[in-house]
């Protein structure tokens, strides 16, 4: 990374940063995004939601922003991945949708925070040197109650049959990135607000996880 190599004083009195390009000194210009964070400076997290298996009405994961947390949630990215480790009979694809939600989730379990377990939910911090997040920003895996359903957001429909090669495109699937486009905002969570990921009523089979990128301003 190239830092500015000299700080100018203009007549105000003031100091900007510079650099020399053509044998003369330009001012360096600092990036910032629209949180009004330098770009590449905002505080992003990881949820990790560990395979389950399949079932009808199921909700797979939970994520709340309880009043008082004083953060804001974008959420980035909600990427599901199938499992073949497991095999599984069966012709139905698994139809998932990412809802927005008005109450926590009560029952499950609660993810952890940089947890080292490959089989529990964690929240992990995608810089060691950023803050923890707040207590009242909070995910469970295998809610059974709460998570109140909201506005749908988007859905996606997986086979997850482990020998067909379909299965393991799922990766290229983002409940968020597809509704997005390429210059759509985030999805914002406020406080006393969340998202989940439900399945429909009809049963299927197979094993599913997911990715959960997220920042908090």
């Amino acid at each position: 990374m190239a830092f500015p190599n000299s700080t100018e004083i203009p007549a105000s009195g003031g100091t900007f940063a510079t650099n020399l390009k053509n044998g003369a000194e330009a001012q360096a210009m600092v990036a910032v995004d629209d949180s009004g964070h330098m770009v590449g400076t905002l505080p992003v997290y990881r949820l990790f939601v560990p395979v389950q298996a399949a079932g009808a009405s199921k909700v797979y994961f939970d994520l709340f922003n309880a009043t008082g947390s004083g953060k804001i949630l974008e959420i980035l990215s909600v990427i599901p991945v199938v499992s073949g480790k497991v095999a599984v009979v069966g012709a139905l694809a698994v139809d998932l949708y990412l809802t927005r939600t008005s109450a926590i989730g009560i029952g499950g379990t609660a993810a952890t925070a940089d947890g080292s377990s490959l089989t529990a939910s964690t929240i992990s911090k995608m810089n060691p040197a950023d803050a923890a997040l707040p207590a009242g920003v909070t995910a469970r895996l295998g809610p059974t109650g709460g998570a109140t359903a909201g506005a749908v957001i988007s859905a996606e429909s997986l086979f997850t049959e482990e020998t067909n090669a379909a299965s393991y495109q799922s990766t290229m699937f983002d409940f968020v990135r597809r509704m997005q486009g390429p210059a759509g905002q985030a999805l914002i969570v406020p406080e006393n607000t969340g998202i989940r990921l439900v399945q429909d009523a009809v049963a299927s089979v197979g094993n599913i996880g997911f990715d959960v990128i997220f920042a908090a301003i």
